[in-house]
């Protein structure tokens, strides 16, 4: 059974990422109790509106949908149904992805870490200009290359959000993210490429949780990204779904 309270840290913690993006773009975004809404351009793999609310809620959810398609029936955008409850088939809409979220109790075990990387937080706009580097330079994220920066040294002023970079003899390699809001930390954007390099949960998670050591951590993650955050100790709660309108 779903413990809709950790759900419900996970979904609100990743709409929180959201604002903070949009807040450094200048890009205005709404929150309701059903749904998160924006109506600007988003940053790159960013959604313009995520659910907050199971299937109780599909109605007020599925208009908001609607009114952004009425104002220009071409817009090409994506939706993030954080509860699986939506059906947008039939509004133009194609599935890009499902995931999970995932959920991780304080003071769990970490597993033994065979990627053998250093971690350590960006402190410097210098850091982070690496950090999204490192992060453009993954075939997950190629879509961003050539575009103008994403994470801006304005979000290293916000004392909710830390940047980890995963590095071995002087490369960079890897890439993670934390947010913090309320009692939970959200961990997002763990990335690596590099072939030599193992599972990136543990040596992330380890450093997470030296900076938040009572917090549970959150996410959603999927394919074998989400079976390394499992043998992390990470629970699995519930399925999401992102939906693309091209």
């Amino acid at each position: 059974m779903i413990d809709e309270g950790k759900l419900d840290r996970a979904v609100q913690n990743n709409a929180h990422w959201y604002e903070a993006m949009c807040r450094t773009h200048g890009v205005s975004g709404e929150r309701h109790a059903e749904y998160w809404i924006s109506r600007g351009t988003m940053p790159p793999y960013m959604s313009n509106l995520i659910t907050l609310a199971g299937a109780a809620h599909v109605e007020p959810q599925l208009a908001a949908i609607r009114s952004m398609i009425e104002v220009d029936g071409k817009l090409r955008f994506s939706v993030k149904d954080g509860f699986q409850c939506l059906d947008l088939g039939s509004l133009g809409f194609e599935v890009l992805f499902h995931a999970t979220w995932i959920y991780r109790v304080p003071r769990t075990p970490l597993p033994d870490d065979a990627a053998g990387l250093e971690w350590s937080v960006v402190l410097s706009p210098a850091e982070l200009t690496e950090w999204e580097q490192t992060w453009r330079g993954t075939t997950a994220n190629a879509d961003a290359r050539g575009r103008a920066p994403i994470f801006l040294p304005s979000l290293l002023r916000d004392p909710d959000f830390h940047f980890l970079l995963g590095r071995r003899g002087g490369a960079t390699l890897a890439t993670a993210a934390l947010n913090r809001s309320g009692d939970v930390v959200g961990i997002s954007n763990v990335f690596s490429d590099a072939e030599s390099v193992g599972p990136l949960f543990p040596g992330a998670l380890r450093l997470a949780t030296q900076l938040h050591p009572t917090l549970p951590i959150v996410g959603y993650e999927r394919g074998a990204s989400l079976v390394d955050a499992q043998h992390a100790g990470f629970e699995l709660l519930r399925g999401l779904t992102v939906w693309n309108r091209s």
